[in-house]
């Protein structure tokens, strides 16, 4: 099964999470594989192969769900440890901006995601709240 160069590179964004704040911890790395084979579909042998070349991506998703699906999977991520740190928050920013989120409403929309992930909310209820008050 050929793998999208979107998905893996999406993927590629969730590890750099993983090494925001420069320390991988044993439960980041089991929420990083956990969302790689369930909800990306791909192998434990894809991922090992990819986390050990730890190539960085450059890809913006284009749907809005798909922006915030990748933003709440970083929030998990960044929980995984049961520690949030302020370059794990900080990396959130960033890539929001990039995705073209409105600066004002960064802030807003990373504590929200943030809250979610600590939580455990499921991602689907996430976009269709934040759906609903769009």
């Amino acid at each position: 099964m050929e793998i999208s160069a979107k998905k893996k590179m999406q993927f590629l964004d969730l590890y750099n999470m993983v090494l925001a704040d420069g320390i991988v911890y044993p439960e980041e790395m089991t929420v990083l594989y956990r969302i790689g084979l369930e909800k990306y579909g791909f192998t434990e042998q894809e991922i090992d192969e990819w986390v050990k070349s730890a190539g960085l991506s450059a890809n913006i998703p284009e749907l809005p769900e798909e922006k915030i699906a990748i933003l709440y999977e970083m929030a998990q991520i960044a929980w995984a440890d049961g520690e949030l740190s302020d370059a794990e928050k900080n990396m959130m920013r960033r890539y929001a901006l990039r995705y073209g989120i409105k600066d004002e409403s960064i802030d807003e929309l990373v504590d929200y995601l943030l809250d979610k992930a600590k939580n455990n909310a499921k991602e689907e209820d996430i976009i269709q709240e934040l759906n609903s008050n769009n």
